[in-house]
């Protein structure tokens, strides 16, 4: 079982006029000028975890991410391809997958194992269960675990590749959450189901769930599925989406989210691909 001790989130949404890098100036000013958007909008994401607690030198930081830096590799392919010049320098070291972990491990001052993991579909459940592994083998004590999404612009015609309705908002942002295998301390547990369902197996294991306090669905779930599902489960659901704008990493979010305002347990269900995914938080 992995414990939540401490959790920090930065959400923007689409029409929210943030300037992320003067924020990021704020709490972490020797670390604005080399970087950009992506890498601040991970700074200031973890400024709320160095608020609330000293981390100790060794834990590890697990970074997710559903696209990556794709500014800084859109402003690669202007240059290379386009203007057919060679890439800045600075835009080429940030488009190195964990530049950005590089920047957030210096600003935490943390030595310990620095992983990176991006993409499309089920990329936090992911990363949450190889944090239990390595919670579970002893080979980590504690993990920083935090995913990154930079809002894509529209120039990309996003909705496409990330197989969206046209009309899906798209926001940003930077959630962490402080995990171990401690209970001492903690603010809630946390477990991801190991397999991953179909719609069928899905509403088996469904049914035979113990009771549940509040539900929630990841944004790419039809409206079917999840009317099907609450009819199975009759539980208070865990709204989110009027403040959270659709991006990979959201699901940190609202985990945050609930585990700051409610008490009880929360089971939320992702969907990919006609694929399903299940995370149970229960709060202590």
């Amino acid at each position: 079982m992995m414990y939540v001790h401490c959790t920090a989130s930065v959400n923007i949404k689409q029409d929210q006029p943030i300037d992320v890098k003067a924020e990021c100036k704020k709490v972490a000013s020797s670390f604005v000028r080399r970087t950009d958007r992506f890498i601040q909008l991970g700074l200031l994401g973890v400024s709320g975890i160095k608020e609330q607690q000293v981390l100790d030198k060794n834990t590890a930081l697990f970074m997710v991410s559903g696209q990556g830096n794709l500014s800084v590799f859109n402003r690669l392919c202007q240059q290379r391809y386009v203007e057919n010049m060679p890439p800045k320098p600075v835009d080429f070291i940030n488009s190195l997958s964990n530049t950005a972990g590089f920047y957030i491990a210096k600003y935490l001052e943390l030595e310990s194992k620095n992983l990176n993991l991006a993409q499309q579909g089920f990329v936090v459940e992911n990363a949450l269960l190889l944090a239990d592994a390595n919670l579970k083998t002893k080979q980590e004590k504690c993990i920083l675990l935090g995913g990154v999404d930079e809002r894509v612009d529209a120039s990309n015609s996003p909705h496409d590749y990330l197989d969206l309705p046209l009309n899906t908002q798209l926001g940003e942002g930077s959630n962490w959450m402080l995990l171990s295998g401690e209970v001492e301390g903690a603010q809630a547990s946390i477990e991801v189901a190991t397999p991953q369902f179909n719609q069928q197996t899905l509403l088996a294991y469904l049914a035979l769930l113990t009771p549940t306090t509040h539900i929630a669905f990841g944004q790419r779930m039809s409206n079917e599925m999840i009317d099907s599902i609450q009819l199975l489960l009759p539980c208070l659901l865990f709204e989110y989406r009027d403040e959270c704008d659709f991006y990979e990493t959201n699901i940190l979010y609202v985990l945050n989210k609930f585990i700051k305002q409610q008490q009880g347990n929360l089971l939320f269900i992702d969907g990919f691909e006609g694929q399903y995914k299940i995370i149970i938080v229960r709060t202590t």
